[in-house]
């Protein structure tokens, strides 16, 4: 059941709240009408950075190379109408948009119980989508630091337990 629809959103974005290591993801559309925020995990908003790049490469385009960071904040409320589970991008050639379908987690405690999970879905423009995949690419990659042994995440002072060292102390970087 589609609960939102941006047919001409004037804000689609990608970003996060909190501190690198308990960072909440988010993606929003606005348009004239209306504003919707939904909750994701942070590889759905790698996966939909990587999903709009592939299809850019479709029609001869890449990522964006430079754009307006702040234009690309979260707005205010951010309170998500929901977490989203299933995650799709498509390409409409006829339109000349990039479809992103965003469905709702269905948690489900009985198991006869149908449900309809709610949808959002929303129509970017070229310039849109390409924004979108270099904003979102830049905001998964802005967590904490990689350790250079394991590749892990370490604590922000670069300080964690590293496999690499076999268990045989603490690595700093």
């Amino acid at each position: 059941m589609i609960e939102f629809e941006f047919t001409d959103p004037h804000h689609v974005t990608a970003g996060w709240a909190g501190q690198p290591g308990a960072r909440t993801f988010y993606v929003q559309a606005a348009d004239d009408a209306q504003q919707v925020t939904l909750l994701l995990e942070k590889e759905q908003v790698r996966g939909l950075a990587e999903l709009l790049t592939q299809l850019l490469t479709r029609v001869d385009d890449g990522p964006a190379t430079d754009w307006d960071r702040a234009a690309m904040q979260l707005r205010d409320p951010l309170e998500p109408q929901w977490r989203a589970g299933g995650l799709s991008v498509g390409l409409d050639p006829e339109r000349g948009r990039f479809v992103i379908e965003l469905e709702e987690l269905a948690v489900i405690d009985d198991v006869e119980a149908e449900v309809d999970p709610r949808e959002v879905r929303i129509w970017a423009d070229q310039d849109q989508a390409r924004r979108l995949a270099a904003h979102a690419a830049e905001q998964v990659e802005q967590g904490r630091p990689t350790c250079q042994l394991c590749g892990r995440p370490t604590e922000p002072d670069g300080d964690h337990v590293c496999p690499s060292t076999n268990g045989h102390g603490r690595l700093a970087r």
